[in-house]
């Protein structure tokens, strides 16, 4: 959702390049929801209610790995960028929303028939080169950046924010990015968080005197 508020925000000065990095990179069987994990979807849920997160059902099974849908999501990506799109939404509703085994080549299949994927091209792709792409950028991921906890989000290859951002912090940044990077320092101060999407901080005080 925040992702895509940038996207709207700054057209194409701005562009969002998704990489996978699986949370759960190894098949672990018999995964349930606990209290704990109905707890973190409702916690998340008030902190982005446009995203419609919804509990799962206490001790409801949960996907035993992420490589799955992270593999089908390069497939989708291969097919081009609405494509991917269209996939990408389709996938997180499943999940947190329909609550449903993304982990599950059947429902991978529905959910790329639902989202107008092209089958063929997806299965093939999936039996193929996808899986490769999956692993590649977990190990830049981790080798370059150090990501391991998501969301990360990496701003123009040398800064990363970890966690649930807010959007202006967002803004913030990309705006400090487009302006040059004035000064060669991070702008933190909590007034630049008001700069208008597009514009730097240091222009937003220009005119703000």
């Amino acid at each position: 959702m925040r992702l895509r508020e940038i996207e709207q925000a700054y057209g194409e000065r701005v562009r969002v390049h998704w990489r996978t990095f699986p949370l759960i990179p190894g098949a672990q069987p018999g995964r349930r929801v606990t209290e704990k994990t109905r707890e973190g979807r409702l916690r998340v849920g008030a902190d982005e209610p446009r995203a419609c997160f919804v509990p799962p059902a206490l001790d409801a099974p949960l996907p035993s790995s992420s490589i799955p849908a992270l593999t089908a999501a390069k497939c989708a990506e291969r097919q081009g960028a609405e494509a991917f799109g269209r996939f990408h939404d389709r996938l997180f509703t499943a999940h947190f929303s329909d609550n449903l085994d993304i982990g599950q080549a059947d429902a991978l299949r529905s959910l790329a028939r639902e989202a107008g994927l092209d089958l063929a091209r997806f299965e093939a792709d999936y039996a193929g080169e996808a899986y490769e792409a999956v692993l590649r950028d977990c190990a830049e991921g981790a080798a370059w950046f150090g990501v391991s906890g998501l969301p990360t989000v990496i701003l123009d290859e040398k800064l990363s924010l970890v966690g649930a951002v807010p959007t202006e912090c967002y803004r913030l940044l990309i705006d400090w990015i487009l302006a040059g990077e004035p000064g060669g320092v991070i702008p933190l101060a909590a007034d630049a968080t008001a700069a208008a999407a597009g514009r730097s901080p240091v222009d937003a005080r220009e005119a703000g005197r």
